[in-house]
């Protein structure tokens, strides 16, 4: 592959990422707000309200570890992507590894 090529998969490589972080952010906070409304109706019966507090809670904790992860796991793979295509790419004029 020719310099241009590799320099067209580095882009694609951190279009990806990038896609993939700001998709997670997207989806996390539309799903936060899907959950929201029928929360906030449970909570407002009294006689289930403190049981459903703990269930949101749950929900909204189990909700940033799934998403979290799901960020987590894309960085990582960004970091193995960079120092694979970096290994692999020939040197631009003047850079230095």
């Amino acid at each position: 592959m020719d310099k241009e090529g590799w320099g067209r998969l580095k882009g694609f490589k951190d279009l990806i990422h990038d896609g993939v972080e700001r998709g997670a952010d997207f989806v996390e906070k539309h799903h936060r707000h899907a959950a929201d409304k029928p929360f906030r109706v449970l909570e407002s019966i009294k006689p289930i309200a403190p049981p459903t507090r703990i269930v949101r809670s749950i929900h909204d904790g189990v909700l940033s570890i799934t998403y979290g992860g799901i960020r987590a796991v894309n960085r990582a793979t960004k970091w193995v992507d960079d120092w694979a295509v970096d290994r692999l790419a020939p040197a631009d004029d003047g850079d230095e590894r």
